[in-house]
Formats: structure tokens, C-alpha cells, sequence
């Protein structure tokens, strides 16, 4: 920590509009890995000091981590690293007298960890740590019974990163812990060469204040500002967020982990690309999309009118107002990563957000209807259309738009929580948290945390020794026990596991 502490200049990381949208949520992740290692081996497992170690010097190309919440008169929101009162993350290694094997056969239920872990996946606020700001990273790593495993537990505040740069630090810090182990015998450590870009405006000259490539919805959720949008966007974080926390309430949301094997998933999309329109070639997470918004929407409206309501809270409908003018269709929000829509070619080493959701509407009558896979066609090809309309200049004219006012962020967060029926869909198969090797070798298994918020699946890739993919969502009971009766998903479904 000292090298940290010795090296960090001052310094402020202004935010924008792509990082105040998910700034209300972590990014939590758990990283499970099993020692297989022989002999003496099995006493040096990821050893505390190296993870310690390597952590503070992983942070050095993360210093935002250290930083806190700040808001600038014109109720903009930066990120502030002050050298002489840093706001260091939250780091603790410990453990646990549990066998890692009782984790591994329940599936990696989550339902088995320690509460200090869920505290940290929910909405942040201060009252979650008892301290006067809001923490940027929270790091847990937990020793199971006799040297059998560990699990690292990882959540950072979604409004300085995204999946993409949450990935690139676990993998930083990885890379450094394995290189210590390595050169143990060397006087001087020479460590991997990492670039990693926190400056926002990097990407600034990507802007246009066009709005042609713009879909409706986004122009539609960013019209109108209230007093209660400047309201809530010249409040702290910390005060935001409480807000937010008391609208959503009490409700107890579970995490259901369902695994889709490759070959299962290959041929049933083979089986829907025949109802495919001319000149359309579906990928598989269209399919993936498809399917968890037929599955999804068609549990929605089997659960009573007083139940959807739970979606909609009154506290809700009281500030934001009747969802009556907005459509009951489904509406389907896929996050887009919008690195390889830009031409710089060292948007590579952003680690900042740079991610937004591609709509797309389904409606009722579809969904409802008895043939299933044109249907699920259809949904399909809507994706595949809006992804491939996802280009520089898209991104150009998001970007001036979620910009060109302090409080567009809160305009579109109230216009979305008065549609009753939606859906976020993430797909991060194609990250590399299974190239995330300490030195112990790559995890057993990897797996996102409950969401904040209902209705969330994110798509990850299995483990390479088993392929296939993973859709973790976060749901409500009720919502859970529909999906799982769902013959259409539940067909597809090689094994789950719900956390209850």
C-alpha cells in the first residue's frame, strides 16, 4: 500500500454521460479457484502477500480507484484523488472454515457466502461501508478449509469502469501477481507492460450533434427535463442513490444461473435461421437475446396485474407518472460495447464506460403467439438489425446527446421505469476473466453477483474445458419459478442453479 500511497498524484477524472447512466450499481464479480496443487504446493496457494502486493501495485494503473464522488457547480460529476486524504478501496483476505469442495458440488451457489459480499453488489451509498464516502472497489478474498481453494470477490463502481475495463484490472492484477511469483528470485522485479486510459475526453472529437442515426426511444427518454431530473442530478451520489434505493424498495430479488450448452445453442440456431429474412445471418447471442425475451416476457404476463405492479412501484408512478402512455410492449435493452465502433486506435486501452443499450420492442401479440420460432426469428432478426446500425457515427451523436445536458441520464432513467415490461441483456462471453491467472492457474469458475435491479441476464462463457454458456439473471421469485416452467428455455437448459 505504501508504494501506492508514495506514487498517486492528485488529480481529477471528470465524468460523462456514458459514466453517470450505470452510476447507480456496481460491477461485482466472483472468481472461484480449486487447488489442485501437490506436495508442499498446497500451503503457498495464492499466498496472501503476493495478492497483497500485487493489488497495490495493479492500482497504480487505476488510481480513480482511490479517488471519490465529487459534483462541480454545473451539477457535473468527477471522480477526485486526493493524495493527502485518499479514499483507498476496500481490501480484506481471510478465512473460511468451509471446504471449497461443499461450494463446488452446490453448484458455486452464492446463497453459501459471507453477507459482507452481497452488501457490496447492491446500489453504493455510504450507509453500506459506515464511512463518509461512497467506496470505488471492494476486494474480498476468501481462504476456504484446508488450503482447498479460494475465491476472490470483486465489485467497482460501475461510474468509473465498465465490464471492459473491470476485466482489464482483474487481469492487471493477475498478470503482476503471476510475474512476483515468477521472479521471486530476481533482485529487481521487471513487471508487464500495461496502458490503461481513464481520460474521458479522449474520445470527445467522436461527436456530432446530428441525430438522424439515433433511434426513437433514446430521443424519446432524453426530451424532456423536469425539475425533478435537475433536481436529482445536482444531488451527491450518495444522496441520488438513496433516492433511487427508496423507490425500488424492499423487493427481494434471487439469481438464477442457467448453462446452455454450445451444441444446443448451435443447432436451434440453425433451426430459427430458416425463418431468417433474406440477407440476415444470425449470431448466437441474438438467439441468446431472443430466447431469454420470449422467456422472460411470456413469464410477465402470466404473473397478475397486481404482481407487474411490483415493477412499477407508487413511489415511482407518484414522482415519475402514469405508465399508461408508454408502450406495454417489451422492451429489450442489449448493452453495446462501443470500443470497436470507433476508429482511434487506442480506444483499446479505455477503461472508462463506453457502453450503452440498443433497444428493441416486442410486441405483446408477438409474444403471445403460438409460432414459436418465427417469432423468435423475429425478435432475432430486431436485434441483429439495431446491432449492425451501431456505428462510429451512432456513437458520435450518442455521445454529443448524453452530454448536451447535465441531467439527460435522470431523464432517461425515469422514462425507463415507467415501462412496465423490460429486460437488460449484457453478453461478456467474449471477455477473458477465465485468462485471469494469480499464478495458481485460471479459475474453476467465474460468475457475476445479483443485480440491484430485476430483470437483468448477463451471457458469459463457460469454463474452456466445458464450453457453453451461462446466463445469470437477477429476477423476482415469482418471476424465477415462471421462467424455470418455460418449455421453450427450459429445453435448452443443459443444468441451473437458483439462489434463494
Amino acid at each position: 500500500m505504501d508504494e501506492f500511497i508514495n506514487t498517486v498524484n492528485s488529480q481529477d477524472f471528470p465524468l460523462n454521460g456514458f459514466d453517470e447512466l450505470v452510476s447507480s450499481m456496481y460491477t461485482p464479480f466472483y472468481y472461484w479457484y480449486e487447488n489442485k496443487a501437490p506436495g508442499k504446493a498446497w500451503t503457498t496457494f495464492m499466498p496472501s502477500d503476493m495478492l497483497c502486493s500485487s493489488f497495490y501495485r495493479a492500482l497504480q494503473d487505476f488510481p480513480i480507484l482511490a479517488g471519490r464522488f465529487k459534483t462541480d457547480k454545473n451539477s457535473r460529476k468527477y471522480v477526485s484523488v486526493d493524495k493527502s486524504n485518499l479514499n483507498m478501496p476496500v481490501y480484506t483476505d481471510s478465512s473460511w472454515d468451509i471446504d471449497f469442495k461443499q461450494v463446488k458440488d452446490a453448484g458455486f451457489s452464492t446463497r453459501l457466502l459471507p453477507e459482507d459480499f452481497s452488501e457490496a453488489c447492491g446500489i453504493p451509498t455510504v450507509s453500506v461501508f459506515a464511512t463518509t464516502d461512497i467506496k470505488l472497489g471492494i476486494f474480498h478474498v476468501r481462504r476456504f478449509k484446508d488450503f482447498s481453494g479460494v475465491v476472490v470477490f470483486a465489485s467497482i463502481s460501475h461510474a468509473i469502469i465498465d465490464g471492459y475495463g473491470f476485466f482489464a484490472f482483474m487481469n492487471r492484477w493477475a498478470e503482476i501477481s503471476k510475474s512476483m511469483q515468477e521472479n521471486m528470485t530476481k533482485q529487481e522485479l521487471e513487471l508487464p507492460i500495461g496502458i490503461f486510459i481513464h481520460d474521458r475526453s479522449m474520445y470527445s472529437k467522436c461527436s456530432s450533434q446530428d441525430t438522424d442515426a439515433l433511434d426513437d426511444l433514446t430521443l424519446a427518454s432524453s426530451a424532456d427535463g423536469s425539475a425533478i431530473t435537475r433536481f436529482l442530478a445536482r444531488l451527491s451520489v450518495d444522496k441520488r442513490n438513496r433516492v433511487i434505493k427508496s423507490i425500488i424498495g424492499s423487493t427481494r430479488f434471487i439469481c438464477c444461473s442457467f448453462h446452455v450448452t454450445t451444441p444446443a445453442i448451435k443447432a436451434f440456431r440453425e433451426t430459427v435461421q430458416k425463418y431468417a429474412p433474406q440477407g440476415i445471418d444470425f449470431s448466437i447471442n441474438d438467439i441468446l437475446v431472443a430466447l431469454v425475451t420470449m422467456a422472460i416476457s411470456q413469464s410477465i404476463y402470466k404473473i397478475s396485474a397486481k404482481k407487474q405492479n411490483r415493477f412499477v412501484p407508487r413511489m415511482t408512478r407518484a414522482l415519475f407518472g402514469s405508465s399508461d402512455s408508454v408502450p406495454i410492449d417489451t422492451l429489450t435493452s442489449i448493452i453495446a460495447n462501443m470500443r470497436t465502433r470507433i476508429s482511434n486506435p487506442h480506444i483499446k486501452d479505455y477503461v472508462g464506460n463506453l457502453s450503452y443499450p440498443r433497444y428493441i420492442l416486442s410486441p405483446q401479440a408477438l409474444i403471445q403467439d403460438e409460432n414459436i420460432l418465427e417469432n423468435i426469428s423475429a425478435i432475432a432478426t430486431s436485434v441483429r438489425t439495431v446491432i449492425s446500425r451501431t456505428d462510429e457515427k451512432y456513437v458520435g451523436q450518442l455521445n454529443y446527446l448524453l452530454n448536451s445536458e447535465s441531467d439527460i441520464y435522470m431523464r432517461q432513467a425515469m422514462y425507463h421505469s415507467r415501462i412496465k415490461n423490460r429486460l437488460v441483456v449484457s453478453n461478456v462471453s467474449k471477455s477473458s476473466y477465465y485468462k485471469t491467472d494469480f499464478g495458481a492457474g485460471i479459475p474453476t469458475f467465474v460468475r457475476v453477483a445479483l443485480h440491484s435491479f430485476p430483470n437483468t441476464v448477463v451471457v458469459m462463457c463457460g469454463h474452456p474445458d466445458d464450453g457453453g454458456y451461462n446466463l445469470v439473471m437477477t429476477l423476482e421469485k415469482e418471476m424465477a419459478e415462471m421462467v424455470v416452467q418455460n418449455k421453450l428455455w427450459m429445453d435448452l437448459v443443459d443444468s441451473y442453479n437458483i439462489d434463494v
